[in-house]
């Protein structure tokens, strides 16, 4: 993909991510592609992938996701990462959690190989922790 084709990738993917759209999200994936996930460890296979996104939207409703930069590498191969501030509102069980109703910001990358439009490779990064301190499983003091 070109480095315009794969910000409009980006761009649709934020798309059907605030729409909820689990199948829609899968779809952007091939069918054997490959996920690292904080949340959901790893993923293998896009019918994997697309449970996990149903099982993150349970977790957390109404998410919007800002894109803050895309940087992309059409020179090693057809990559790039997108850094996003994502808010949503825990409404589901979350390891064991139930929804506190509580909502939260996470800063993250998500880190994509392309095979033609579709992905298939993804690494997902976030602040993990901070995740957690604002649902209330962890407490941290500022220093």
């Amino acid at each position: 993909m070109t480095s315009d084709e794969t910000r409009r990738f980006i761009t649709r993917y934020v798309e059907l991510w605030e729409r909820e759209d689990a199948h829609g999200l899968a779809a952007c994936y091939a069918e054997h592609a490959h996920v690292d996930s904080p949340m959901f460890h790893a993923l293998d296979g896009r019918q994997a992938i697309q449970k996990s996104f149903t099982d993150l939207f349970k977790v957390f409703s109404d998410s919007k996701i800002g894109v803050e930069d895309i940087i992309v590498d059409n020179e090693g191969g057809d990559r790039c990462v997108t850094l996003f501030t994502s808010h949503g509102t825990h409404r589901g069980t979350l390891f064991g959690l139930p929804g506190t109703g509580r909502r939260v910001e996470i800063k993250g990358a998500f880190v994509m190989k392309f095979d033609g439009d579709q992905i298939v490779v993804e690494r997902r990064l976030y602040d993990f922790v901070a995740m957690l301190v604002q649902l209330g499983v962890v407490r941290a003091k500022a220093v």
